[in-house]
């Protein structure tokens, strides 16, 4: 059977399209032989700001575990287990169904580690003990409470802990990696907390140079009103 059909069936969370596929002999857990690796599970609940989840990728989630899809496997660019990327989107409902699973779930490969997932989750989860200033894919901890989670509770709490704003890229870099649905809030969050906001990376360039080369108009209005001074480099 094509793997892409049940891929394609996990994306849409089509939970009857998906029991259909199972019952006919799909695997639950099929590679799909791309460079992204997604397993149904890892498809069903990936990450897209346009594609937000609804309750029929919570079902499949319950479909694709009742017939037998593992549910520990690392899938998708991020190599995150089905358990990380729920917690990631947002979809608490197939967190609670996949924790228990989480506990042998291998280490993840590049260095992602428990206090950077839990402070990128879109659901409650407890924030570990750890480095708060670890980088991983160019974002902090702090960067993916603020711009990815929108969740100030857990962003303070890591300032309080110790969290550098200054570390690492901006934001405004690290958003070539990410999908920063508080891309604005944050920015001025983190200039409220101490962020250099004409900082520099290795290349010398700064925040309002990496929005005006992204054209993120509304994020060089906001890195203005900031106090980011200096001429864009493109019009």
């Amino acid at each position: 059977m094509n793997w892409k059909w049940i891929h394609d069936a996990c994306w849409a969370g089509d939970p009857l399209e998906v029991e259909h596929l199972l019952v006919e002999g799909a695997d639950p857990s099929q590679v799909a032989p791309t460079t992204w690796r997604q397993t149904p599970l890892g498809r069903t609940l990936e990450f897209r700001l346009t594609h937000p989840k609804h309750a029929g990728h919570l079902e499949v989630v319950r479909l694709l575990l009742a017939h037998g899809a593992d549910p520990v496997a690392r899938s998708t660019p991020l190599d995150m287990t089905p358990y990380e990327l729920a917690c990631f989107c947002g979809l608490a409902g197939a967190a609670e169904l996949l924790r228990p699973f989480q506990k042998r779930a291998p280490v993840h490969p590049t260095g992602m580690t428990p206090v950077w997932l839990a402070a990128a989750s879109r659901v409650p989860v407890r924030l570990p003990r750890g480095d708060r200033n670890g980088v991983w894919r160019g974002a902090t901890p702090l960067m993916m409470a603020a711009a990815h989670a929108g969740n100030w509770r857990v962003a303070d709490r890591l300032l309080r802990e110790g969290a550098d704003p200054n570390v690492g890229t901006s934001l405004l870099h690290a958003s070539c990696q990410w999908h920063f649905e508080h891309l604005l809030p944050a920015l001025e969050y983190m200039a409220r907390n101490g962020w250099n906001v004409n900082g520099r990376d290795a290349d010398g360039h700064t925040a309002l140079h990496k929005a005006t080369f992204l054209r993120y108009r509304r994020a060089i209005r906001t890195l203005l009103a900031l106090g980011a001074e200096g001429a864009p480099l493109v019009p």
